[in-house]
């Protein structure tokens, strides 16, 4: 078995860097398993989803209780400290190939759960998300973004929910959104809908960043080159202990819907208003403030209501009344109040503050006027391929997202998921030892999410397969014998958005079918 090295390293003090005195937990470990990548190997309805580690840690001293307050660690075993894992192909003397210290995973701490015992060894487990799982306990909220491209519509979210512009890494966009907002949805789920827009494929990568890929990504270098090939020949330099095919059924799509919108914006119009009046007005005594938060569209809205385009900036006299009595009728001190707001596509939040030295005043009026965005007629749009739904039955996939920017380009959408889709696919699962040789682990270590690879299949496994595939997933463990043992998750190559083709670098017709 190979050698191989490993540091997990935890930030105790957020002070952004792994050198304090125990910031390397590496001594007590017991074992590991960490995974990236999509939900399922598949560019169709395959899902970015939040990378996790998971590590048993010797606890025989309380180190990592975080109940313990004699632990040196007190008060710094906290949800969000950045944890990163290290790993390396062994220790001087090297040898080739050699890696020092490759970066697999980074994140954030979750929690760390004891396992006291009287009798047996007290351990513990500590759990950390990757950055998308940090990102999703934020809900982005957006005004109207218009004519924007895909790339810069998942950098706008990002940008809501503090994410630094450092800690990312996209290619530009193909699809460019004539109109995009989010409101209070999460933030995996946000990044999705632009994501589904684009066909292309947001990732944790192990640095720690966010990553995207448009869908001509994987038509450019590194990517159109294979850079290692597993096989189940005898005597091969890279193997593997298990591979497993996907039910091909299952990869099946043979009838692809979509929808696209228009939008209107109306002129400025009242959109939201307080109900209560009279006695009911709300109250502020001095110095209080109080937080309304409009809303459009409600219940008064038109049906076909979406978003607010602009909301206009409370005016006083207008927009809200301040009086010192409930019908108006006292004396009127809107001059005393001052208000801050928050805008996004969908909500108003005005803060109401009371600058008056003795009077309680009434809210008489308050409402938040701007311009409504309603849309147009959904345009339904299908791709179906009726020689396949012959034989495997009808299949279906419906886009989910709503900002398509185009009934033409709704159309190619599903037109390219219907040419790749229609028939079987091959969707591999592949299980490797990592350290069962120095080049193996040398090749688990460099191999990362989107990479490609050959596999063969073609002999013990009898699956008739010898083909590229891009890794969309990728799952390791770390036994407390030190056994490394990787999955990865595949999708074809020849399949999928390597399909796609660009001027000079495929043959339009043979493998390959146009770009949209």
């Amino acid at each position: 078995m190979a050698t191989a090295t490993y540091n997990l390293l935890v930030d105790w003090n957020n002070d952004g860097d792994y050198d304090d005195t125990y910031d390397d937990i590496t001594s007590d470990v017991l074992s590991m398993s960490w995974k990236r990548g999509r939900d399922y190997a598949s560019q169709l309805t395959g899902n970015s989803s939040a990378g996790k580690l998971e590590a048993v840690l010797i606890n025989t001293d309380g180190k990592y209780s975080p109940s313990n307050a004699s632990s040196v660690l007190t008060g710094s075993i906290l949800p969000a400290r950045k944890i990163k894992l290290e790993a390396g192909t062994g220790a001087f003397p090297y040898t080739f190939p050699f890696i020092f210290n490759q970066t697999m995973f980074t994140g954030f701490l979750d929690r760390i759960v004891p396992s006291p015992s009287t009798k047996e060894l007290k351990t513990c487990t500590l759990t950390a998300f990757g950055a998308l799982g940090y990102l999703n306990d934020f809900s982005p909220s957006l005004t109207t973004q218009t004519d924007i491209r895909s790339d810069q519509a998942i950098g706008a979210i990002l940008d809501d929910v503090g994410w630094a512009t450092a800690d990312r890494d996209f290619a530009t966009g193909q699809s460019t959104l004539k109109r995009f907002w989010v409101d209070g949805k999460k933030t995996i789920q946000s990044m999705r809908i632009v994501e589904e827009v684009e066909d292309g494929f947001i990732k944790e990568m192990r640095d720690g960043k966010i990553g995207f890929e448009s869908r001509l990504t994987r038509l450019q270098s590194p990517y159109i080159t294979s850079q290692a090939t597993f096989s189940d020949a005898s005597g091969a330099a890279l193997g593997y202990i298990t591979i497993t095919q996907k039910d091909p059924l299952d990869t099946i799509t043979n009838h692809l819907e979509a929808t696209t919108r228009g939008y209107a914006e109306a002129s400025v119009a009242v959109l939201w208003t307080h109900p209560e009046t009279g006695a009911d007005s709300p109250t502020l005594t001095p110095s209080q403030s109080k937080t309304f938060e409009a809303m459009y569209p409600n219940s008064s809205a038109a049906n076909n209501a979406a978003e607010v385009g602009t909301w206009t900036t409370p005016a006083s006299g207008t927009d809200y009344i301040a009086n010192t009595a409930s019908d108006g009728s006292g004396t009127n001190r809107t001059s005393s109040i001052t208000v801050t707001q928050t805008k996004t596509a969908e909500r108003m939040i005005m803060t109401f503050t009371n600058g008056h030295a003795t009077d309680t005043v009434y809210l008489t009026t308050i409402q938040a006027r701007g311009t409504a965005i309603t849309t147009s007629n959904d345009v339904l749009v299908r791709a179906i391929d009726t020689d396949s739904q012959s034989i495997y039955g009808e299949r279906k996939y419906k886009a989910k997202t709503q900002f398509l920017p185009s009934s033409t380009e709704a159309q190619d959408w599903c037109d390219y998921q219907l040419s790749v889709y229609s028939s079987p696919i091959e969707v591999l699962s592949m299980t490797c030892i990592a350290n069962i040789s120095d080049a193996m682990l040398a090749e688990v270590l460099a191999r990362d999410i989107s990479d490609r690879v050959t596999v063969v299949a073609t002999n013990d496994a009898n699956l008739g397969i010898n083909a590229d595939f891009f890794i969309e997933s990728e799952s390791h463990s770390v036994d407390p014998h030190g056994t490394h043992t990787v999955t990865w998750a595949l999708s074809p190559a020849s399949g999928g958005y390597s399909r796609f083709w660009v001027l000079g670098t495929g043959v339009l017709g043979t493998s390959t079918v146009p770009a949209y």
